[in-house]
């Protein structure tokens, strides 16, 4: 036996029901929390550290294995560019990778062990001295290490 409930004007007004400000509360409630949680989370998490090749005291140049002997890696360090040359087994060399007098990139002959500068034919040894040419000039010089199997180049 289902018994109807007798609903009379006055239970009727006291009724409650959602209307569109009830909905528009617990929404933005619930975008609140999301945002909260969203916010530990960020702080919980930390970023990936920053890392500008300018600003870098060393930049990893290539595994020792990967790199011949008698040949040569042209880097590009921020707004440089660097060439780096491996002179013998554990010997390499790092010098600016464009010319000082036109801007034009370096390359280096493994047969002579010079580099050479081929729009204004320039030679250099493998330290950046003059070896040919018409500058006295010699190439800025960078250091170069090697930190368990790989070769690193580091600021002058």
């Amino acid at each position: 036996m289902v018994m109807d409930i007798p609903t009379s004007p006055e239970t009727e007004r006291w009724r409650w029901r959602p209307g569109f400000t009830e909905y528009l509360l617990v929404g933005i409630l619930v975008l609140m929390g999301l945002g909260a949680l969203l916010a530990v989370l960020l702080y919980v998490i930390p970023p990936p550290p920053l890392e500008l090749a300018e600003l870098q005291p060393a930049y990893r140049v290539t595994r020792v294995d990967d790199f011949p002997v008698n040949g040569s890696r042209l880097v590009h360090w921020g707004d440089r560019v660097i060439l780096v040359v491996r002179t013998d087994q554990d010997a390499y060399a790092a010098v600016e990778g464009t010319a000082p007098l036109d801007g034009c990139i370096l390359d280096w002959d493994p047969t002579s062990l010079r580099i050479v500068a081929p729009c204004s034919y320039l030679i250099y040894d493998a330290r950046g001295n003059v070896v040919q040419g018409l500058t006295t000039e010699p190439l800025q010089r960078y250091p170069v290490f090697v930190r368990d199997g790989v070769v690193y180049l580091a600021r002058s």
